[in-house]
């Protein structure tokens, strides 16, 4: 066989394989609720072959009965109309600078509906998932007498390149960040990157009507370099929840302290008709409601609030008496201190609340739609937090009862889009704060994500895990951290803890017997308050409770973890570092005061603490 042959033959058998390889990995992911299957056809490449990837979850939608305008893929803004892309086409990277130095991508959004438009790029660190859904825009206005929703910019200003920098940030090429000037009367949503000098065409991108746009405020720091830092953005927290986010990013550099960056606007007569119904609110509980497991040696969980009532619990405002009526007579105009809810009295049903009662534990929900997501924020009660535990490089130290208090309210918060009605990320409170989690890094039983509380203080993680949860790595001296590492080698390995190197104040997860089933029974969640709401939902009385869930605790806790820590079976040098560490941990690290409840708190009308 001849070797011109031979070469044809290969380069049609590579041809093959290429195409089987295309066609399986184009069958390995399936949109759903795919706007090909809704009468739109889809923009043509502008590249010819190019990466074409996808951020959607892979969790497909549960069936929604039919009702206003959720989960019907596009939402009408008024005189907007909004499609979330799916698919991307990376524009730039860089391998380097910004957090950890691991460097960001850029994408443009791609295979769009017909008739819509971009509105800037996206951008993200490189070894984080995509969280925000980044929306394209469709004109839809009728009166045009205040003029289009859309038009092209007049013009871009450069607002920064990588060429000539003097970083190491492991590019390719040059990367180069544009800001489209808008014509009077309208609004940059987002920037536009290439990798050429040559600006954009004009065409390229949409600027907004200022009518239908709203302020926007800096958000997360994304990736950054001596001369540029990139954000992610917001609709500022006193909009009155209309502002709709885009998922674009604003680039600042070190000449230009403002921008005239904004987000869209929900500015349609009936505000609220992408909202979910009450009855479609259900379905997203009963196919997205965690399954919550808790540590083997957990010895306080949740209850519903009726059963804390119901077993002594008293209210001190300020003298104490029962609790009656499911918290009719709480006090509901007072402040923060004017009083507290505490375990019973008698010693035994005192230790008993303690405990908690898993079979009678409810979930509190309340829903909050806007106008392109819903939350549905989880709410457990936990008659009692237990003692903390403390990480000294690699041992873990038992503190015994510094930490305890009288009531914990813990959440999650789950984002559904309503676009399609699909869960896109869960919120995990941790301490006072947590963190944006995306839907696909959960592990999952029959589609519903696994959620794991740590021992005593309930924080909540996505896996099993031994983390530290504040840092106090600053406090420990230099010497005496390579004394530690000395004295470790000395001791009995098999005592170490597996959690790595550290320093601080520690939170163990991790899967038992124990676990709350949301949807258990009828009566495990209750449905507390919806936002906006036409349909009526009757909230219990305790939750307009102003006071405390549980004394206000002052006592020289620090004075006594260090007796615990002197009490402990650990090296000299362990004991003494682990002295320094709590003689600096400021005082909330361990606070020990009863917590406000859902409604007093401020993630109930505002935003979540990351």
């Amino acid at each position: 066989m001849s070797s011109l042959l031979l070469s044809r033959l290969s380069a049609h058998m590579l041809c093959a394989i290429l195409i089987f390889q295309v066609a399986c990995k184009a069958n390995a992911y399936r949109p759903f609720n795919d706007f090909s299957t809704r009468g739109y056809s889809y923009n043509s490449l502008e590249d010819g072959v190019e990466e074409i990837m996808s951020f959607d979850q892979l969790l497909p939608a549960p069936v929604y009965p039919e009702g206003g305008g959720f989960a019907r893929g596009a939402i009408d803004l008024g005189g907007i109309e909004v499609f979330k892309a799916k698919y991307f086409k990376k524009i730039w990277d860089t391998q380097g600078g910004g957090l950890d130095n691991v460097g960001a991508s850029f994408y443009e959004p791609t295979k769009i509906p017909t008739g819509f438009h971009l509105l800037g790029h996206y951008c993200k660190l490189n070894t984080k998932p995509m969280l925000k859904a980044v929306l394209t825009a469709k004109d839809t206005t009728r009166d045009t007498s205040f003029g289009a929703a859309l038009e092209r910019p007049i013009d871009y200003t450069l607002v920064w390149t990588s060429k000539g920098t003097t970083l190491s940030i492991g590019q390719d090429v040059d990367g180069y960040i544009w800001l489209p000037i808008p014509p009077h009367g309208y609004k940059t949503i987002g920037h536009i990157v290439t990798t050429s000098p040559v600006k954009p065409s004009l065409d390229k991108v949409r600027c907004v009507r200022s009518d239908l746009t709203d302020l926007i405020e800096v958000d997360d720091s994304i990736w950054g370099s001596s001369d540029i830092n990139l954000y992610s953005t917001k609709p500022i927290s006193t909009n009155g929840g209309l502002g709709v986010p885009t998922g674009t990013f604003l680039a600042l550099n070190n000449h230009s302290g403002t921008h005239g960056l904004a987000c869209l606007k929900m500015v349609k007569n009936d505000a609220n008709s992408t909202h979910p119904t009450i009855e479609q609110i259900k379905v997203m509980i009963t196919a997205f409601a965690p399954l919550v497991y808790f540590h083997p040696d957990e010895e306080f969980f949740p209850s519903s609030v009726t059963w804390f009532f119901n077993n002594g619990a008293q209210v001190f405002d300020p003298s104490p008496h029962p609790i009656i009526n499911n918290g009719e007579f709480l006090p509901r105009n007072g402040t923060i201190d004017d009083s507290f809810l505490d375990l019973p009295s008698d010693q035994s049903l005192k230790n008993k609340v303690k405990k908690g009662s898993l079979s009678d534990a409810v979930a509190y929900i309340h829903a909050k739609p806007a106008p392109t997501f819903t939350d549905i924020v989880i709410w457990l009660y936990y008659p009692f937090n237990g003692g903390s535990k403390l990480q000294v490089g690699y041992f873990t130290l038992n503190l015994g009862m510094i930490g305890e208090h009288v009531g914990d309210w813990e959440h999650i918060r789950l984002r559904i889009g309503n676009y399609d009605g699909v869960l896109q990320s869960i919120y995990l409170s941790q301490h006072a704060k947590g963190e944006w989690i995306p839907a696909d890094n959960f592990e999952y039983i029959n589609g519903r994500p696994m959620v794991y509380a740590s021992l005593h203080d309930h924080a909540h993680y996505n896996a099993p895990t031994k983390k530290i949860h504040f840092n106090a790595e600053e406090f420990v001296d230099p010497n005496d951290k390579q004394k530690l590492k000395r004295e470790v080698k000395s001791h009995d390995p098999r005592n170490l803890s597996p959690l790595k190197f550290g320093f601080g104040p520690v939170d163990e997860a991790d899967k038992s017997n124990h676990v709350f089933d949301i949807l258990a029974s009828p009566s495990s969640y209750e449905i507390v308050y919806a936002d906006n709401c036409t349909e009526t939902i009757v909230p219990p009385p305790w939750l307009d409770y102003t006071g405390r869930w549980g004394p206000k605790i002052t006592y020289a806790w620090k004075e006594k973890a260090l007796i615990v820590i002197d009490s402990l079976p650990l090296p000299l040098w362990v004991k003494i570092i682990s002295r320094k560490i709590i003689l600096k941990l400021p005082a909330e690290t361990y606070g020990e005061e009863g917590p406000e409840g859902p409604k007093m708190k401020g993630n109930w009308n505002g935003d979540e603490r990351t």
